[in-house]
């Protein structure tokens, strides 16, 4: 009987494994319409920092005009570098007929930054023109990361409390479908642990981190 009670128990517990990982499946199935319902028409579109910092994907002509005069935007730091595709000349071309100013670094989701370049990035948000727009291609994984490090070293956010840029809600998803973005996460949590929470104001962070010829 003892041994009989033993296999119930054990059936029992595992029986619930197929409910829990349908749920995990509903509940991820829901993030992802979320972060695409947001993506589509809202260009995953949020608010860092009100009226300082806001965040977004890639934009069109038109979405971005109608961003930059809705919010006052002064300033864009796009992630995605110096590009010769339409979207870079219709941003730049939008950029200068509204009087924005424009900022170009090149980073890649997958790998991890330096904390020169970290730096060189905040030093450009802190001189720039405010409020800033800054985004990359979805918005997710490299705009949550300059995203996390504004908050923290500028702000003086917690390291936990900036560490929500990089979420989920978002589009981060660092652990299940592109897992190489959780270098984004090393990358802030690297910095935190060698930072004190400080505006960046060294004079040999002025060079911009993509020359340009």
């Amino acid at each position: 009987m003892q041994l009989t009670g033993k296999l119930t128990g054990i059936s029992r517990r595992f029986g619930k494994w197929p409910l829990t990982a349908a749920a995990a499946v509903v509940v991820m199935a829901a993030v992802v319409g979320v972060f695409v319902t947001q993506l589509m028409v809202r260009h995953n579109f949020h608010v860092v920092s009100p009226g300082l910092v806001y965040r977004s994907a890639q934009m069109d002509a038109a979405g971005l005009t109608e961003t930059i005069q809705e919010h006052g935007i002064r300033s864009i730091l796009n992630l995605r570098g110096v590009n010769e595709d339409s979207w870079y000349n219709a941003e730049t071309n939008t950029s200068q007929r509204l009087g924005v100013a424009h900022y170009d670094f090149k980073l890649s989701a997958g790998n991890e930054l330096s904390d020169e370049e970290m730096e060189k990035i905040l030093k450009t948000i802190g001189d720039a023109p405010k409020p800033m727009l800054i985004h990359c291609k979805s918005g997710a994984d490299r705009t949550g990361l300059v995203g996390a490090l504004y908050l923290y070293s500028l702000e003086g956010k917690s390291a936990e409390s900036a560490d929500h840029e990089l979420t989920v809600w978002c589009g981060h998803v660092p652990y299940l479908f592109w897992r190489d973005t959780i270098a984004m996460d090393r990358s802030f949590w690297r910095y935190v642990g060698k930072h004190a929470q400080r505006p960046v104001n060294a004079a040999e962070l002025n060079t911009p981190l993509v020359k340009q010829d």
